[in-house]
């Protein structure tokens, strides 16, 4: 096990990677600078940021929850919640990614 500095240490970077990662997912959903600065190719699609995001929001509602009281029903509800989330994401942006980029181009949204 880390020592008490090393374990604040990590706590820390994870959560600062967690906040930047939703920092630069919400420029790029807004077209900020960064978004028009990669190539059209390199975009990433639109719908795929929302599903990352979503699933990450539901972990910041899981997580603590279960940290708190892991043996909780609630806390076995939202990991059952999150699991859902999780795997229905997983599943969207294996399988379904082109049925869904074809839903996105026939409704007239970007897709990048």
């Amino acid at each position: 096990m880390l020592p008490h500095t090393g374990t604040i240490i990590v706590i820390g970077l994870v959560f600062g990677l967690g906040i930047a990662a939703v920092v630069l997912s919400i420029i790029i959903l807004r077209r900020g600078k960064l978004y028009y600065r990669l190539r059209p190719e390199a975009r990433p699609r639109r719908w795929v940021l929302i599903l990352l995001l979503f699933v990450f929001a539901a972990f910041l509602i899981w997580f603590p929850v279960w940290m708190t009281w892991p043996e909780a029903p609630v806390s076995r509800v939202l990991l059952g919640l999150f699991g859902v989330a999780f795997f229905s994401v997983g599943m969207t942006i294996k399988w379904l990614a082109p049925f869904v980029d074809s839903f996105v181009k026939r409704r007239g949204w970007p897709l990048r």
